[in-house]
């Protein structure tokens, strides 16, 4: 497991999920996500007007148009020797180089066009059709020309929805990349900056121009370029620096070879080092999981308190409410417990937080948790526990554990 949140990486970085189709000699592979079909399905309703057959137009240019547009991030980096992989999903698509170490700035920034130029490309292809069915009176037959209004509508305004420099949008990426490299860290809080202005004003243009669903898109951006904002405020020069940086990952794959103690070592090693910024928190949360893992609970709880909660992962999360719950501070287990629930509910995290509840003497939250685990398929054995001996006298724990006999 990782504690650690996915690290962007130049380019388009996301997690390749197995399978996909693989094209060009296994060059680019391509996957698209269930949910991304479920959205360019909505998309086609909102724009078909309720006819099914302008439904399925719709839809299938929505998803058409997001393909040619990763395409051409995808040939940008087949041009500059790196294989790439594909993801449709969500609102949209993400496509990673497999070869990132290879693009610097400029090459970066040919990236984060590539997609624009490819959907203008396919707009004016498109629009070529309807010059030729209209000026030219040309024998295009009805569906074409729906086919190629329906491209020229939809490439024009994704392409110039793609380029507000607003992450994770294509313009965002490209002005943060490139303030990056000229201003350092000071750059990249100078992008995030533009981008919650410009993400909070394009949300309120979209809301008052009667667009509910674009405001609520920028609105959206605009609170995830503030985060990104204040965690940028936290950064230190270490954090651009690349021979520092890249010390993380090397503890990550001396873990995943089972070389633990060198994991751990690597991780002090790198702390020591920054001693703040966002790479410290990195290395403080991922040793901190580690040390649990090793059942090292007293140092792994220290690292844990250290660390900004929303920076943990669901797993590190679990992690810490053990620790807690070892080290006797039951009150912050609980308080996890009940997070840990609603991220991943099932009986393991529900019977935490009943030992947690237990472990405050509050035998009505114990109940009800307990309840709920068992509800989900926990062992009756599991009642036996020891943590349990502090409400097991209750009324509550008793009424209880007879309607189970019952």
């Amino acid at each position: 497991m990782n504690a650690l949140r996915p690290r962007a990486a130049p380019g388009y970085s996301v997690r390749m999920a197995s399978g996909g189709v693989r094209l060009m000699g296994g060059k680019v592979t391509v996957r698209a996500e269930p949910f991304f079909w479920l959205m360019a399905g909505l998309f086609g309703m909102s724009l078909g007007r309720g006819s099914t057959r302008e439904i399925v137009l719709w839809t299938a240019v929505v998803a058409f148009s997001v393909l040619v547009h990763e395409f051409g991030h995808a040939a940008v980096c087949l041009a500059f020797g790196s294989g790439a992989d594909i993801v449709l999903s969500g609102f949209g698509g993400s496509t990673r180089p497999r070869d990132a170490s290879s693009f610097g700035t400029w090459r970066t920034a040919a990236l984060d066009l590539a997609g624009c130029a490819a959907g203008a490309a396919l707009a004016a292809a498109a629009f070529g059709v309807l010059y030729a069915g209209g000026a030219w009176k040309a024998a295009v037959p009805p569906l074409a020309l729906a086919i190629a209004a329906a491209l020229v509508q939809v490439n024009v305004w994704f392409s110039l929805f793609n380029l507000l420099p607003v992450m994770p949008m294509d313009g965002g990426r490209l002005v943060s990349g490139l303030l990056s490299a000229r201003w350092g860290v000071n750059g990249r809080r100078a992008g995030h900056a533009l981008g919650l202005a410009l993400g909070a004003a394009a949300a309120l243009w979209f809301y008052w121009g009667g667009a509910t669903y674009g405001a609520f898109l920028c609105g959206a951006m605009a609170v995830g370029e503030g985060r990104s904002l204040r965690r940028s405020l936290s950064m230190t020069a270490a954090d651009s620096d690349e021979t520092v940086t890249s010390e993380l990952p090397r503890a990550v794959e001396l873990w995943a070879r089972g070389r633990r103690e060198e994991a751990v070592a690597a991780l002090s090693a790198l702390r020591e080092r920054t001693g703040a910024g966002l790479t410290y928190a990195s290395a403080t949360l991922q040793l901190a999981f580690y040390l649990y893992m090793m059942d090292r609970v007293e140092e792994s709880y220290a690292l844990f308190k250290a660390v900004s909660e929303s920076d943990m992962s669901p797993a590190a999360k679990r992690a810490y409410a053990d620790a807690a719950l070892r080290r006797g501070d039951h009150a912050l287990a609980l308080r996890l417990g009940r997070t840990n629930f609603h991220d991943a509910p099932g009986p393991q995290t529900a019977a935490a937080a009943a030992l947690a509840a237990a472990g405050l003497g509050d035998a009505q939250e114990t109940v009800s948790w307990l309840r709920t685990a068992l509800r989900l398929g926990l062992a009756r054995t599991e009642l036996r526990a020891k943590e349990f001996d502090a409400v097991r006298g209750s009324e509550e724990f008793r009424d209880f554990v007879a309607g189970l006999r019952a």
